[in-house]
């Protein structure tokens, strides 16, 4: 037997509820909720009722659409299928989180449904006022309503190939828009996708017709919302990413960048589906973050605080977005270096405990923390080569300061931290004990590492190679133990033959260079690698050679290279080339915004430039197929699509259209139950859905 559509079910519960008055001789009773049937009857009125409810089923398919410009959130899907019918959003619509009877869902759920229904009506769906958020149990949601489930992984169907369960839903469109995972992560993309594809629908606001006949006041209510509903058709999307992570990286060591705009940023590649934001805080121009640890390293310089921070990292948390700090240590420390140097000069009887042991003045060596080159009896100082991890007071100070900030943001729910450890002797040709050295031979000018490595650390033969992979190891041991899981750029990692600690198995590569090894060399020895190569992943801030670097090196970092050629599962320099690791090593990919002539730009010029490049890349690393035939609706998407919907989205829900000013969402709805008195009573009907 056919179970009842949600239009029969409406006029059961008319007839129920009245039966109730007259059963119990009540004289005055709340009315019952038949906005469906309000509405189903406004639908009506338009001739859209014939087809309004399509069956939820793979025979009710119609062919996969093609792609085009009005097609962009359903082409990023890694499937999608048309169905029969319509389905209305419309101000009567709700944000329906199903619960078990009597209970309340998680704060985190209704966090996220709350965030994403003050998106809906900042970009005015149906209009500029929230959608209420209710809850109730399965079965008691209304036409037009925006179904929100989470399920078990055993309940859970999603029949696709995906990087991450957590982040995968299941879209249903019919007569409500049902979204299903097992996580809140998941529920975020569904609506995500939900949002963007009724943005793509909103209907234009053209103005009453001066040559129509004025409409009755009951008209112009009914005719007026309408105009304002949004109409989908109905589909099934079943969809996840392709990579696990997806991270922003912002240098905002070297270049300071306010928290409005670090907030705007988080907005903006949530809404491209990142789901990590590196921020590079520590570099060798500067450190942008106050120290509880050393508060004057940022003494008299633009820099964030705590405060700051923790709310940076709570909007993340709110878009779904990892916080990831990254200090780079031991090179690109030129600025850590020179504020220890003057301070110690300035405070001769300043002093610091690590680990139960204190450093003063009667250390040996105690006034510098820096580097050098040592080859054949000579010395040569370098700035840019960082701490001396030879000195014991140089790796307990970097020690007690990164421990300080990795405490920090442990405290903030903060679970990964990038230790860089990349171009630790920069890039540099220089001349010493009768020897040129250039960034092949370069590491032989460490003589006094080498010999640390020797006689303290007790390798036989060792090398200064060794001396860095010990301090990788030994700091990343120390961060692991508060919850951390760390990683590090390639470069320096198995760079010299005669390197014999091996870097730890837990520690994550990133590879951006690929001269001396490909990426399976270091995904067989068990590291999970993340995609960061700088032909495809590059935005740089530099002027080199009297031109922007961008025109010269980095011209293939473009929007239209990056959508249509980058292969984010290819660790390969150029276009057509296979450097593939094996799914379980793949962590996920980069984008990365680096400051190396911070004033060369500002942070507007910075916002505009990098917009459509990190839709390009973000939009690749979820569906990677995206622009080929094998994309969800099996249809290529054009460069060209992806500009003009990127662009339509103007920045991000709530943007001013300034970056450096705080976006403008309208404030969450509340929380309420969405069932009235009668359901409670009668409970949930079974719609066959």
């Amino acid at each position: 037997m056919k179970k009842p559509s949600n239009r029969y079910r409406s006029l059961i519960s008319i007839f129920m509820a009245a039966a109730l008055i007259m059963s119990s001789g009540l004289i005055c009773v709340q009315a019952a909720d038949i906005s469906g049937l309000d509405e189903y009857i406004a639908l009506d009125m338009m001739g859209k009722t014939e087809s309004s409810t399509a069956e939820a089923s793979e025979d009710a398919a119609e062919p996969l659409l093609k792609a085009g410009p009005d097609t962009f959130a359903e082409a990023m899907a890694q499937e999608y299928r048309r169905l029969k019918g319509t389905y209305i959003l419309s101000r009567d619509s709700r944000f329906y989180i199903v619960t078990e009877e009597d209970k309340l869902p998680a704060e985190e759920l209704v966090k996220t449904v709350q965030t994403m229904s003050s998106q809906f009506a900042a970009m005015g769906l149906p209009s500029d006022e929230p959608l209420p958020v209710v809850y109730g149990q399965a079965g008691l949601e209304s036409r037009g309503d925006i179904v929100v489930n989470l399920v078990s992984e055993d309940e859970y169907l999603h029949g696709i190939e995906t990087a991450d369960l957590q982040q995968t839903y299941r879209l249903d469109i019919n007569d409500t828009a049902s979204v299903e995972a097992v996580s809140t992560d998941g529920i975020w993309y569904g609506l995500l996708t939900l949002m963007q594809m009724a943005y793509e629908n909103k209907p234009e606001d053209t103005g009453a017709d001066a040559d129509s006949e004025a409409p009755t006041a009951d008209e112009s209510s009914v005719n007026g919302e309408l105009k304002k509903a949004v109409i989908l058709d109905c589909c099934r999307i079943k969809d996840g990413p392709d990579l696990r992570e997806r991270a922003l990286m912002l240098d905002c060591g070297r270049k300071y960048y306010s928290k409005d705009w670090i907030e705007n940023l988080i907005r903006r590649a949530s809404l491209q589906r990142y789901n990590a934001v590196i921020l590079h805080f520590a570099e060798a121009e500067g450190i942008r973050l106050d120290s509880e640890v050393f508060p004057w390293l940022t003494d008299n310089i633009e820099s964030l605080t705590a405060d700051e921070m923790k709310e940076i990292v709570e909007t993340a948390h709110r878009y779904h977005v990892d916080i990831i700090p990254s200090f780079d240590t031991p090179g690109h420390n030129t600025f850590m270096v020179k504020r220890y140097a003057a301070y110690v000069k300035k405070h001769p009887d300043f002093t610091f405990t690590y680990e139960g042991k204190t450093y003063d003045k009667g250390t040996r060596g105690f006034k510098s923390i820096a580097n050098h080159y040592s080859y054949a009896g000579e010395t040569k100082s370098a700035d840019y080569i960082g701490i001396d991890l030879t000195k014991a007071h140089a790796v307990a100070f970097s020690n007690a300061l990164i421990e300080g900030y990795a405490d920090f943001f442990a405290k903030l729910g903060c679970t990964k931290f990038d230790i860089g450890s990349d171009e630790l002797l920069g890039w540099y040709s220089f001349e010493l004990g009768g020897k040129s050295f250039t960034y092949n031979n370069r590491w032989a000018a460490l003589e006094h590492w080498k010999k640390y490595a020797r006689k303290t650390l007790g390798i036989k033969k060792g090398s200064a190679a060794d001396v860095l992979i010990d301090y990788i190891n030994k700091l990343s041991e120390r961060l692991e133990a508060r919850g951390y899981t760390c990683r590090v750029f390639n470069d320096e990692i198995d760079l010299n033959k005669n390197q014999h600690v091996e870097l730890r198995e837990s520690i994550e590569v990133t590879y951006w260079f690929d001269a001396d090894h490909d990426a399976g060399h270091y995904a067989d020895k068990g590291h999970v690698m993340h995609n960061f190569m700088e032909s495809w992943c590059f935005y740089v801030l530099r002027k080199q050679d009297g031109k922007d670097i961008m025109k010269g090196k980095y011209k293939t970092v473009n929007a239209r290279n990056i959508f249509e050629n980058w292969n984010p599962r290819s660790f390969a320099r150029k276009a057509g080339k296979k450097m593939t690791v094996p799914e379980d090593k793949l962590g996920g990919g980069y984008f990365a915004i680096w400051c190396d002539h911070p004033d060369y730009k500002d942070m507007a010029t910075v916002w505009k430039e990098t917009e459509l490049r990190t839709w390009a890349n973000a939009s690749r690393m979820w569906n990677a197929e995206v622009s080929s035939a094998e994309s969800g609706i099996r249809a290529a998407l054009k460069y060209e699509d992806m500009k003009s919907f990127a662009q339509s989205m103007n920045g991000f829900p709530g943007f001013t259209g300034d970056c450096e000013k705080e976006s403008a969402l309208p404030a969450a709805p509340g929380l309420t139950d969405g069932t009235t008195w009668w359901q409670r009573i009668i409970g949930p009907l079974d719609t066959g859905r």
